[in-house]
This record gives C-alpha cells, structure tokens and sequence, in this order.
C-alpha cells in the first residue's frame, strides 16, 4: 500500500507564507502578528485536522445567530472544537540591552528605518520596522468540559513544544503568560465551555515608504506670448 503525504518543513511553510505576504512582510526576516497567526492556522491545520482556529468569534459561537442555532440542534455532529484568537494589550517593544516583556525605558514608541533597498535608479524603497510587545487571548471551545481539558493540555504541549520553530520562522519571543478562570461561556450566554490561555508575543511590525530619486527636471518655458507682442 502507497500512501501519499505531504510533511510540511520550515522551507514549505514558508512557501505558504509568502503566498500571502505583502511586499513589506517579506521585507524583513522577522514574522508580524498577521503572518504569526497565518503561521498558526496552516500549523494546526497539519497538527490535528478538523479543528478551527479563526479570529474571536465565529457566528456559530455566539447566541441568537442561525449559525448558532443550526449547531445546537445537533451539536454532537456539527460542532468541532474551536480556538479563537485576539489581541488583549500592545505595547511598544523595548530596544537596547532590556528585552523584558513590556520593561524597559527605551520603548520603539515610533517605527524606525531598519534598511534603504535600492529598487531602480529613480527609486529607493525605505524599510521601516517597530518592535511591539503584545498578549494573545487564545479561547478553547468544546461541548463539555470533559473534552475541553485534554484540548487545552494538547494546545499548551503544542505551543511548548514548537517554539523554537516559531521562533525559527521568524517569531521574536513567545511566552506562556496566564491560564484564566475555568467558566462556561455566561457572558455569551451559550452552551459550549472554554478555557482561556493567554501568551506572550514579541514582533515586529515591518512597513515602507517608497522615494523617487529626481536627477533632472526639465522646464520649457512658453514664449509665444512674448512673440505675440513683438
């Protein structure tokens, strides 16, 4: 028996970021926060199939929906186990010797000229970089609390053990920071139960500006009028 299958390296992984990297995003060697979570998704789509990780929150996690109401009448066959995501504090990240998550007096309060890339001979691409220290509020949604605990134990294993490779991918830091309180989604008034994890992230946000470099201007004046009057 042949079984065909695809082992993703850091070198495909890769080849998949850069399918949705702006010309900024591949301007620097370092990950910012969009292509850190685009790095997540095709990471754990490979990790365990079947489970969605998408912003906070998709339509059928919230009450009073259809998308909701459709799941919960059958929720053993239409729910899927879920992580949610979103920024819970940014900051600007410290420079210098102080790399101390949100420590430090000399924060990178404004974005600074990290490369100058000749583009052309009339145009210079000017790469700008900004260090930003930020939580990251992930959410695990199952039916019951006896399967959100094993989830929650795989999640954090997982972050664990691919760290180096996020970091190798082009990730500054990341930390495990707090678990919150064990609770029931009563804010949302829904069925499904969650446990919130919460990580530290240290990026940096990469952006450009591009300048024409003028050597000559030509101005032709219009004497016709002169003539006219001569």
């Amino acid at each position: 028996m042949v079984i065909d299958s695809t082992i993703l390296t850091p070198s495909l992984y890769k080849q998949q970021l850069a399918a949705t990297m702006t010309p900024m995003g591949q301007a620097s060697g370092n990950l910012t926060l969009d292509q850190f979570f685009k790095l997540m998704y095709y990471t754990l789509d490979i990790e365990k199939p079947g489970l969605v990780f998408a912003p906070a929150w998709p339509q059928y996690l919230i009450p009073d929906t259809p998308e909701y109401q459709a799941t919960m009448e059958s929720p053993t066959e239409l729910f899927t186990d879920t992580i949610t995501y979103m920024v819970t504090r940014q900051e600007p990240g410290s420079v210098g010797g102080n790399k101390q998550p949100f420590g430090g007096m000399n924060r990178e309060v404004t974005p600074r000229i990290r490369e100058v890339k000749k583009i052309s001979n009339d145009k210079t691409r000017m790469v700008y970089g900004q260090w930003l220290d930020t939580l990251v509020q992930f959410d695990l949604w199952s039916l019951t609390n006896w399967e959100v605990e094993p989830l929650v134990l795989w999640f954090q294993r997982f972050m664990t053990t691919h760290r180096d490779f996020l970091k190798d991918m082009g990730l500054s830091e990341i930390l495990f920071w707090w678990r919150g309180q064990d609770q029931v989604a009563a804010g949302l008034r829904n069925r499904l139960h969650f446990r919130t994890l919460v990580y530290y992230i240290r990026v940096e946000e990469i952006s450009y500006e591009e300048d024409y470099n003028l050597k000559e201007l030509r101005i032709k004046i219009n004497d016709r009028i002169n003539q006219e009057e001569a």
